[in-house]
């Protein structure tokens, strides 16, 4: 049976793959957010498809298994994008943490804006991190890399050997457990400045009994507060660049254990 000079064989390898880079577009960054009609994901998923299914090493896939076998190896295809795009969607939730210790700190915890690239309320300062970071992404390329690991994930994952290793839910757990972390990396020059801030605002209360240190402070903690994180966006941009850059690789170790 041929369709335009394919196969049946290669038709159902074709699927599989957009099966694979659907679940990875969709759940990627920037082009996986809400704001992207989902025609235009569709349409990307395909046109990338088609480009990793002509220059991917695929083995042929064996159309003669059970449907029963099949459709619960097409899951595992899925699985397998929606697993990478799930570990790229973490740093940046790791940034709107961040955002949300600082907004608290600096006294915006009350002030939310809707993020329309999850559909949820968040605050202010976690909304500006949020696009500076993907500004960051853009600008180093980091959207490449998705097309990258896409085609690696072919070499490293043949289709229908979606094979979960026992050490995948510890590497998600250990990811998961990153996003403390570097939420509190990112946000540590602000949380501890206004930290030591309140401390002396506190032994000025004590001192001075007769000035009110809660109309005094109120400013003074939001204008220093904005203040030290315009200050400390060059180290945000470079510890946001040690973490994007260490992504191939923990995308390859990732896959490995699917």
């Amino acid at each position: 049976m041929n369709l335009y000079n394919f196969n049946i064989v290669q038709i159902v390898g074709f699927m599989l793959v957009f099966v694979r880079m659907s679940g990875l577009i969709f759940t990627m960054p920037v082009l996986g957010a809400a704001t992207v009609p989902s025609h235009i994901k569709i349409g990307l998923a395909v046109v990338v498809s088609f480009v990793v299914f002509t220059v991917a090493k695929l083995p042929p896939v064996d159309i003669t298994m059970p449907m029963g076998r099949f459709i619960l190896m097409l899951s595992g295809e899925v699985a397998i994008g929606l697993v990478i795009g799930f570990a790229s969607q973490l740093m940046f939730n790791a940034v709107e943490f961040a955002g949300e210790l600082i907004g608290t700190q600096i006294g915006f915890g009350i002030v939310n804006v809707l993020d329309p690239t999850t559909n949820s309320q968040v605050s202010i300062t976690s909304q500006f991190l949020n696009t500076v970071s993907l500004l960051i992404f853009l600008a180093i390329n980091g959207h490449h890399w998705f097309l990258t690991a896409a085609v690696k994930s072919f070499d490293v994952i043949p289709l229908l050997g979606f094979a979960p290793a026992q050490g995948l839910v510890d590497m998600i757990i250990s990811l998961t457990a990153d996003v403390l972390v570097l939420a509190v990396k990112l946000s540590a020059p602000v949380v501890v400045t206004l930290l030591l801030l309140n401390v002396a605002l506190g032994l000025v209360a004590r001192t001075v009994p007769q000035m009110n240190v809660f109309i005094v402070g109120f400013p003074l903690q939001i204008a220093l507060g904005l203040f030290i994180m315009g200050a400390s966006l060059p180290t945000f941009f470079e510890i946001l660049k040690i973490y994007f850059y260490k992504f191939p690789e923990t995308a390859v170790s990732i896959m490995r254990l699917l």
